[in-house]
């Protein structure tokens, strides 16, 4: 998903981004931790996670808690990525991820009040983050 910016292009383009539009293109995680950092928010990938995980948190509060994880799911007909309390079984789905629209949810998932809960429908529709997400 790529939302127009105020000089019309789409997106902006920095040597450190992904230039592939391909929406079946595996999501950078790497390109999705740096986004967050950029955010304030620590992060780091697992790349021993299969199919790799992002785990992020708050640096304010519960310093050595992650709060929140994020990756790829593997073997899906339509490329799917997945956000949520790192301590829950229940994650958000996100059909056909890009790398920044994740971002979004990582940092929305973090900084929630109780960031133990997924984020709401509510909450993700007052942030422009709905599209492409799966409620079950």
């Amino acid at each position: 998903m790529t939302h127009p910016n105020l000089f019309g292009t789409g997106r902006d383009q920095h040597d450190d981004e992904p230039t592939s539009s391909d929406t079946s293109a595996p999501v950078d995680l790497e390109f999705v931790a740096k986004i967050v950092r950029r955010a304030g928010l620590d992060c780091r990938v697992d790349p021993h996670h299969s199919p790799g995980a992002l785990r992020a948190r708050r640096l304010d509060r519960d310093g050595a808690v992650w709060t929140v994880s994020a990756g790829r799911c593997s073997d899906t007909a339509v490329p799917l990525a997945f956000v949520g309390p790192t301590a829950s079984s229940r994650a958000r789905l996100l059909r056909n991820p890009d790398e920044r629209h994740l971002a979004a949810l990582v940092v929305l998932q973090a900084l929630r009040e109780d960031p133990g809960e997924l984020f709401t429908h509510d909450e993700a529709t007052a942030c422009g983050l709905v599209d492409d997400l799966i409620w079950a």
